[in-house]
């Protein structure tokens, strides 16, 4: 038996009632060359009993993490069991939009020589049923076609359930991030394989509501300093360099008000600083909060800045 074109990823943690409604979402797909892969953080059997009662519609392939992964591996898990030739990594909490979603993405996967494709969702917000449909503007693309690493300021590919990528076990997700686990994933896959194919629909739908574990990541010192220290740190990124990764640290050091290096360490980084770092810290404390809160000034500002400490770096390294 030939593998299936797709692998449908699913990593699991819990939530039997959206997974339900994912699953349900695949039995109505019209393509049919996929299997299902399931791997399972969950403390108890309830998406084992729920994959048993549904394993008469869908082929699945179930896994117990026993002891349970955290995010990262529990996503590398799942595509490592993988046997299709192409990734459909779907969250549990997320689902198809349309009958014809899967088939979308295997349409332009059959011709394209791109070997990453995600597409345009719509983010559903529980309780409230509010609805937000996310596209990537001509702007963001063009930003994203010029440097993955522009990913550091703006994650304009968005959440893995709108990514289909060809299957490589050279490339999975870093299991020492969990706030920009997948941007990091992002990043690394296009650097090897550059390219990528943006489908303009809503063909999946994101579930988003309070419980779920990137909340509790969201707007957190603790989490975002030092993952995108270590970000920076793995990528060997010169901030002068790069006006979108300045920008990224510009905003972070404005987001969590940072005024001295002890701020990063007390946050939970203890490695290298860049002095560009150093020095924008130092530019920010002159700026009222007032003004540089707003997004004009900051951008204006932050443009200044970049340009000042560009400038420097170029006349240090031409003598």
């Amino acid at each position: 038996m030939s593998n299936p074109f797709i692998s449908i990823c699913i990593p699991t943690y819990k939530n039997v009632e959206y997974l339900q409604r994912l699953l349900q979402s695949v039995i109505i797909q019209t393509f049919k060359d996929y299997e299902i892969v399931i791997t399972d953080n969950s403390p108890d059997n309830s998406v084992e009993q729920l994959v048993k009662d549904l394993e008469q519609q869908l082929s699945i392939r179930y896994y117990k993490n026993d002891p349970p992964t955290n995010m990262g591996e529990n996503f590398n898990k799942v595509i490592l069991q993988a046997t299709g030739q192409w990734i459909k990594i779907m969250h549990d909490d997320d689902w198809f939009a349309t009958p014809a979603s899967l088939q979308k993405f295997a349409d332009i996967a059959k011709v394209t020589l791109k070997e990453f494709i995600f597409s345009a969702c719509k983010n559903i917000y529980s309780p409230s049923g509010k609805e937000v449909d996310e596209l990537l503007s001509s702007y963001k693309k063009e930003m994203l076609e010029e440097d993955p690493l522009h990913l550091f300021y703006s994650n304009v590919i968005g959440h893995p359930s709108t990514v289909m990528h060809k299957k490589d076990d050279g490339v999975l997700y870093d299991p020492q991030f969990s706030w920009v686990v997948d941007v990091d994933f992002y990043i690394r896959y296009l650097i090897k394989h550059p390219g990528f194919e943006y489908l303009p629909e809503m063909l999946i739908n994101i579930g988003i509501d309070e419980n779920q574990m990137s909340n509790k990541y969201y707007k957190n010192p603790k989490v975002e300093i030092p993952e995108y220290f270590k970000m920076l740190d793995k990528y060997a990124v010169k901030l002068t360099e790069n006006k979108y990764v300045f920008h990224a640290f510009w905003l972070l050091v404005r987001k969590f008000k940072i005024k001295t290096i002890t701020e990063i360490s007390a946050a939970g980084y203890s490695g290298f600083i860049p002095d560009t770092v150093l020095s924008i810290i130092k530019y920010q404390k002159n700026i009222p909060r007032i003004i540089i809160k707003q997004t004009p000034f900051s951008k204006y500002l932050m443009k200044k800045c970049f340009t000042t400490l560009q400038k420097a770096s170029k006349e240090i390294n031409s003598i």
